[in-house]
């Protein structure tokens, strides 16, 4: 395959193969601003693992301040984490883009998404319904709601699915985008000076010890990788303190971690279930081969009394283990293929 990039000169650019959000954990090249290209296997919203180099650049050059590339590299992806090239059975290729503010590879300025359409020469293309797409203020639409049995959304017809749906959220909060009519813009000329302050409690490291243990953090969502979703209104006919809406989604443990060699599983030290909304009334987590309830988590409401006690503010206290001299249950070991 022969692959050209054109970006601006001294910054790095990219692009992220069969994708069309960080979400989905691509395949990208990465070229920095000195025309240096590396291969990565992107994280969620990470700048995830470089991989081994599989292009062989054939020219690199800088003309008018934009700097062009063009590589070279087999069809076939080297590793599982190298894209692979199949003109045969993939006519149309999403891709998403980035622009960064650096020489090296950093987080970017810009972003979007985009698709490669192929054609066959000399040859019959077949016109397929891809079905609706569309962008919001020049950025593609897209969200990866998977269906039953990993989530819920797509059979509920949640209209976060759906750009011909979305009801707004994410999507239409980025960077520099003001949701208000230019005449209303109250920021216009006005720079406003805060100060973070943070306090850490810490413990000295006993060698001896160990003392310390380090924690990997593992991370699902329920509404599996859609990052929102709606809350539908309530019939009208259905009273108000009976209208709980609920989704689940399903996953084995080796999708939220890698496996390290040797290990069997992970152990549940701590689990903090994260909610934005006030209206969240629990949030549990089951392991579903036993039927075992490992953790729920009930929000606890702010009387308007106390720090952290404010009217509307809402704590969810996680769950811990550990030791019985501490008070806790013990460490619950998940296999990796564990549900």
């Amino acid at each position: 395959a022969t692959i050209s990039l054109t970006g601006p000169d001294g910054v790095w650019f990219g692009v992220g193969m069969n994708a069309q959000a960080m979400e989905d954990l691509p395949y990208a090249i990465i070229v920095n601003g000195t025309g240096g290209v590396m291969e990565r296997k992107m994280g969620n919203h990470l700048p995830g693992t470089q991989l081994t180099d599989s292009i062989t650049v054939q020219s690199n050059s800088v003309v008018n301040g934009v700097r062009s590339i063009v590589m070279t590299r087999p069809l076939q992806g080297l590793t599982k984490d190298h894209f692979t090239f199949n003109p045969f059975t993939q006519s149309t290729l999403p891709f998403i883009s980035a622009v960064g503010n650096s020489s090296a590879f950093a987080i970017h300025r810009f972003k979007g998404s985009s698709k490669i359409t192929v054609t066959a020469q000399d040859g019959v293309s077949c016109v397929c319904n891809a079905g609706v797409q569309g962008s919001i203020n020049g950025l593609g639409f897209h969200k990866n709601c998977v269906p039953e049995p990993y989530g819920d959304l797509v059979q509920q017809k949640n209209p976060t699915c759906w750009v011909q749906t979305y009801q707004g959220g994410l999507h239409c909060c980025h960077h520099n985008w003001i949701l208000l009519d230019q005449d209303q813009n109250p920021w216009m000329n006005i720079t406003d000076n805060y100060h973070l302050k943070f306090r850490f409690w810490y413990e000295e490291y006993d060698p001896a010890g160990p003392s310390h243990t380090a924690l990997p953090r593992v991370y699902y969502q329920t509404e599996a990788w859609s990052t929102e979703y709606d809350i539908p209104k309530k019939m009208d006919s259905t009273p108000a303190g009976a209208a709980v809406h609920q989704i689940t989604a399903h996953w084995q443990v080796h999708q939220m971690v890698r496996p390290e060699p040797g290990a069997k599983g992970i152990e549940l030290i701590y689990a903090g279930g994260h909610c934005h909304a006030p209206s969240c009334l629990s949030m549990e987590l089951y392991h579903a081969d036993t039927g075992r309830l490992l953790c729920r988590h009930d929000p606890v409401y702010g009387q308007g009394e106390g720090k952290f006690g404010e009217n509307g503010y809402l704590a969810l206290p996680p769950c811990l283990w550990g030791s019985a001299e501490e008070g806790l249950e013990s460490p619950i070991l998940l296999p990796f293929n564990a549900n």
